[in-house]
């Protein structure tokens, strides 16, 4: 027995859409209701946090040890929102980083949108500079309820939840954002 395959093929499209849709999806979660750091998470330093050649593992709470406002951002190296805010992210982190904390984590395995190698890709290729690593495992995508990506948390230096943005937040928002932190 054989099925037709423009309806298969066309359900599998379909599918695949929604769930890239979702992956690199937009849209603003901005009920800045505060709250204290409950999940923290392992990750392994890219660059600029911790020594990377030795690939120690270190703690998100870690961060909040120089007493600074910390940014949160999830991405992955092939997805394109994640791309296009990150020199964004680099211009403030360089004008402001004696202000704040920014630190990206990359989820693209768990996401699948990259390996570790799109993502170290993409650092070079953007000229990114600011703290960065990877997540050791799924669960900070959980515990911070990351819905799509990329998906950035402002934290007060306290740990206290600020805000939160699900999708690409370019300079100007971000700089307001950065205000309530300050």
């Amino acid at each position: 027995m054989t099925f037709p395959t423009l309806p298969w093929r066309f359900l599998f499209l379909l599918s695949a859409s929604l769930v890239l849709l979702a992956a690199c999806g937009g849209g603003d979660d901005t009920d800045g209701q505060g709250g204290e750091l409950e999940h923290d998470f392992a990750f392994v330093p890219y660059q600029s946090v911790g020594n990377p050649e030795s690939g120690e593992e270190m703690m998100f709470s870690e961060l909040f040890q120089e007493g600074k406002p910390v940014v949160l951002n999830f991405w992955a190296g092939q997805c394109p929102p994640c791309r296009a805010e990150m020199p964004h992210f680099q211009t403030l982190a360089d004008e402001f980083e004696d202000d704040f904390t920014l630190i990206g984590i990359d989820v693209g395995v768990f996401t699948g949108l990259g390996t570790e190698n799109d993502a170290l890709a993409l650092l070079e290729e953007l000229d990114i500079t600011y703290p960065t690593g990877r997540a050791l495992e799924r669960e900070p995508l959980l515990d911070h309820n990351v819905t799509g990506m990329p998906t950035t948390i402002f934290f007060h230096a306290n740990g206290e939840i600020s805000d939160r943005r699900i999708g690409m937040i370019l300079e100007d928002e971000m700089r307001e954002k950065l205000d309530d932190l300050f």
